[in-house]
């Protein structure tokens, strides 16, 4: 790898940070600040600044200037760089930032418009009072105020001073001999120093009385040295005429002395003249505040030269109050939006992982909000999901393993087991099925059983529709199929539909057959020799007596009896009698091999069950028939002739198993999904014997002494003709109870019912 510059992995990573902290914010605000305060000292520690005052306040106040500006210009910068964040992270379509846009904006908008309203308000007013605070006028009243206050003042210390000297120098003119003895002037005048409050009092001598020369001191009384403060002589000869007053600057402060002549006449030639001069100092509280005030004023004056730096100071802190609400808002905005979008982006790239299929992963919780409770939310539903997916994979490997298992049984099981979709294609298609069918099961998965080319199977979905027409579940029957090398095979099949999720039986279905043909084989030789065994026994019970009735008439024509022709007579009438046994016995037999087949047609069958019971009422006055025939039954397909047969084979058979005495009852209704008409046909007799009630519907089956066993195989022959089905039934109450079930084809009207 070619690093920048040329320098080493180590170097590189080094100037990386170093330039990453370079441009951070932080790092540029200390850099102004320490400038700002290295050039401050800087023009501080330089010789001869403490003598100028006015430079340290315009250093300090440029400083403050430069503080104010940083800040505010580093506030902008950051809040102009999170906005600009903000829509880039739009623009390129970063998640979240859309809302973080919208939040910010509102904040802006509630925020920015008294903010700014604020400002400008603060600003002007701050121009005006900046306006008022150093106009001209303001500056000029302040300054004749001080004027005024210092001059009047100090004519006020001039006019006291005055007339104490005035005072004195009366008083002393009443007592010249206190002018003689220095002592005790000297008392007097600290007594007078005292009891008026002034600083000092002199008395000055002109020298043999002229005003010309310069006087000299002759007493003094002082709260101070006199000799610090003494009068020039020309200020004393100036005033020796008029007296009056001035005002001295010494180091202990303004100084105001009046001068009051002074012209004694004494013993002396040319009496006492001189001058009483009093000293008053301006240290009071007056010339404390006078000197507060002025140099208030003189503050007053070096700000005026600073107020745009101040008014600019103040307008940037407003600015800069401006921009702290302005970010401060901009801020919340954003926090808020992360503490919003950061959860919410966090379950969006964990759903994402979830779509891909990757179920561990976990998001962390953070905090009691509401947030926090839809990821634990989340997490918990992943968890889920993770447990659910286990299961899920072992249950499919159960399944398949149960799967191969079955198909292995299906592979290794004599029976042929096909089964159907919904769409009618075949999903399964064992060996079995194959062999019996002459069809490789490679080649009919997945195909419909009506594209295959097998007869076979076309009876099957024959079957399969009609039991979709009559609304069977499941259905039973042997059939006859061709084999693919010739031949005929019984094949006793069993249908069963499937259903759907919903309940409904449209999911397919599923056929098992089994070639039974060796069993029907057996079972027809065994039906025929116990047919022949009957038949057998039923022709060698009329030869017995034909044979007895031959042997007596040999008998007798041997022996010439007389009574031969009786006996001839009885005989021939015995085996005319037996030989018409005979031949009713071969006609019934007959007449089952050469039933006629039925020719349904379109009608109701309550005409049909309103003959039968009209006539068997009629016929037997001491049989009870109740009908009960619903209204508005459909019309079905059924041979009148053919259906006639069967209600009296069953009228028969209930009286030759109740008598003439009993009970019949008969009702005709529609199933519960009205798809199917039930014929219910009970008897109040003895009933069968459940151990019978397998075979009651086979040929030559039969309980009575008298009869051939086919009423009933002809009743199930019938109905079978018909589509029809017919079921025997033990009712609770005793006799017995048949049940026959013919199809509604689709779309048929109910008829109304007849009266019987």
């Amino acid at each position: 790898m070619i690093f920048p510059d040329g320098g080493s992995p180590v170097s590189w990573s080094m100037n990386k940070k170093w330039r990453r902290m370079v441009r951070s914010p932080l790092f540029l605000i200390g850099g102004f600040l320490f400038l700002s305060v290295f050039l401050t000292v800087l023009e501080i520690v330089r010789p001869g600044i403490h003598a100028s005052s006015r430079l340290i306040t315009h250093l300090i106040v440029l400083f403050l200037f430069n503080i104010d500006f940083i800040l505010t210009a580093s506030l902008f910068l950051i809040l102009f760089r999170n906005v600009i964040k903000a829509y880039w992270e739009r623009k390129t379509g970063v998640f979240g930032a859309g809302f973080k846009w919208k939040l910010i904006g509102a904040f802006l908008m509630m925020v920015l418009i008294p903010s700014v309203l604020l400002f400008v308000v603060g600003t002007g007013f701050l121009n005006s009072s900046a306006q008022r605070w150093f106009s001209f006028p303001v500056s000029g009243s302040v300054l004749s105020s001080l004027d005024l206050i210092s001059k009047g003042y100090e004519d006020r210390t001039r006019s006291a001073n005055l007339l104490v000297a005035r005072e004195i120098a009366m008083e002393l003119g009443s007592r010249v001999s206190l002018l003689s003895e220095k002592e005790s002037l000297t008392e007097f005048l600290d007594r007078r120093r005292g009891s008026l409050g002034v600083s000092g009092i002199e008395i000055y001598r002109f020298p043999g009385g002229q005003i010309t020369k310069a006087p000299s001191q002759y007493a003094s009384s002082s709260s101070v040295d006199v000799q610090l403060v003494e009068p020039s002589s020309k200020e004393l000869l100036k005033l020796s005429s008029s007296g009056g007053s001035f005002v001295t600057t010494t180091g202990l402060g303004d100084l105001v002395r009046a001068v009051y002549p002074l012209e004694i006449p004494t013993s002396e030639p040319g009496g006492f003249t001189g001058e009483v001069v009093v000293d008053s100092f301006m240290n009071g509280d007056v010339p404390d505040q006078i000197d507060k005030v002025s140099r208030t004023f003189h503050d007053y004056a070096r700000l005026s030269e600073f107020r745009n730096p101040i008014r600019h100071s103040y307008i940037l802190l407003f600015f800069m109050i401006t921009m702290i609400i302005v970010f401060g808002a901009v801020w919340f905005g954003i926090q808020l939006a992360r503490r919003i979008t950061e959860p919410i982006g966090a379950l969006e790239k964990a759903t994402e992982e979830v779509a891909r299929g990757n179920l561990s992963v976990r998001i962390d919780e953070e905090g009691q909000d509401e947030f926090a409770l839809l990821i634990h939310s989340f997490n918990q539903m992943t968890e889920d999901l993770s447990r659910s997916d286990l299961s899920l994979k072992e249950t499919n490997d159960e399944l398949k393993r149960r799967r191969e298992y079955m198909e292995t049984v299906l592979e290794h099981i004599g029976s042929g087991v096909l089964s159907t979709d919904g769409q009618g294609l075949l999903t399964t298609f064992n060996h079995s099925a194959g062999i019996l069918l002459g069809i490789a099961p490679e080649e009919a998965i997945g195909k419909s059983p009506r594209s295959l080319s097998s007869s076979s199977l076309a009876i099957f979905m024959a079957i399969l529709d009609r039991m979709r027409r009559m609304g069977l579940d499941s259905s039973e029957e042997e059939i006859l199929i061709e084999r693919p090398g010739g031949g005929g095979r019984n094949v006793r099949l069993r249908i069963n539909r499937l259903n759907t999720v919903a309940g409904e039986l449209e999911g397919g279905a599923v056929m098992v057959f089994d070639d039974v043909t060796a069993q029907r084989t057996a079972e027809r030789s065994l039906a025929w020799q116990e047919v022949a065994q009957r038949i057998a026994h039923e022709i060698k019970n009329p030869l017995t007596p034909i044979r007895l009735s031959a042997e007596r008439l040999q008998r007798k024509f041997d022996e010439k009896s007389e009574d031969f022709p009786l006996v001839f007579k009885e005989a021939i009438q015995t085996i005319v009698d037996e030989v018409q046994g005979m031949k009713h016995l071969v006609d019934e037999f007959s007449g089952y091999a050469r039933l006629p087949r039925a020719r349904p047609e379109k009608g109701s069958i309550l005409p049909v069950v309103n003959d039968v019971v009209t006539l068997y009422r009629s016929a037997h006055k001491n049989l009870v028939v109740d009908c009960a025939l619903s209204e508005n039954l459909p019309s079905i397909r059924i041979d009148r002739a053919a259906i006639r047969r069967v209600f009296v084979n069953l009228f028969e058979n209930a009286i030759q198993a109740m008598g003439d005495h009993g009970r019949i009852e008969i009702r005709v209704e529609l199933t519960v999904e009205r798809k199917n008409l039930q014929v219910i046909f009970r008897d109040h007799g003895p009933g069968i014997a459940p151990d019978h009630v397998e075979r009651i519907f086979l040929p030559y089956f039969s309980t009575k002494k008298q009869g051939m066993g086919l009423g009933l195989a002809i009743v199930h022959r019938i109905l079978q003709e018909h589509d029809a089905s017919i079921e025997y039934i033990t009712p609770s109450g005793g006799g017995a109870m048949f049940i026959m079930t013919f199809p509604v084809p689709p779309g048929e009207e109910p008829l109304m019912s007849e009266a019987v």
